[in-house]
């Protein structure tokens, strides 16, 4: 009986050592310059802060900067530089990637480039985005996200218990493209609302 006892007690003490360990933090990481504020959008978020150099495993990506050059490669599917390549896997894998809008020298290019190239340059940046990548604005990460999240998540604290995320609620929330959808552990969000935020350009987070 004694030996049953000890094993039950060792059966017990595994089970709440596991149930006690912390989930992983979620990571994210910079390709170009870091900035303060997106830092600190991520960190308040419990992201780790990480470097991107030789992991494929990082939840999400934020590039700062993206030339021209880089930008064509990589949406003709011909990375070459290890900074493309990184990003075309990470695509090519369905990993998060945000493109930081005015990082891009897409920015600068529109005062300069001709109409038609400009036009071209655009279609390669649209089609990062079919890739699946987002592209945001410095603004996004500047807590401007905070009332368009407070109201739905108020309702949720009130009331404490699950909350169903229909494309109705997502509809009076008003968002726009380039706007982010912070979600929490007591959302359900639908499958048809999750199509209208990413055919809308919210990023889901």
């Amino acid at each position: 009986m004694d030996n049953v006892e000890i094993l039950v007690q060792k059966i017990t003490d595994i089970i709440l050592e596991r149930l006690q360990k912390q989930e992983p933090r979620r990571t994210a990481a910079f390709l170009g310059k870091e900035y303060s504020s997106i830092r600190t959008y991520y960190e308040k978020r419990g992201y780790e802060i990480v470097s991107v150099k030789g992991k494929f495993d990082v939840d999400v990506v934020i590039v700062t900067e993206l030339s021209v050059l880089n930008m064509n490669r990589i949406a003709l599917g011909l990375p070459q530089t290890e900074y493309e390549v990184i990003i075309f896997q990470r695509l090519f894998d369905k990993r998060d990637v945000i493109f930081l809008e005015e990082g891009m020298e897409l920015q600068v290019s529109k005062y300069v480039a001709s109409r038609a190239l400009l036009q071209f340059l655009e279609n390669q940046k649209n089609q990062l985005v079919k890739y699946g990548a987002s592209i945001l604005p410095l603004k996004n990460f500047e807590n401007i996200n905070e009332t368009i999240n407070k109201e739905v998540k108020d309702v949720v604290h009130k009331i404490d218990k699950k909350e169903l995320i229909t494309i109705k609620k997502v509809q009076k929330l008003n968002l726009q493209a380039g706007d982010i959808f912070e979600t929490d552990k007591n959302f359900i969000i639908t499958a048809l609302a999750r199509d209208y935020m990413r055919d809308l350009g919210v990023k889901i987070v």
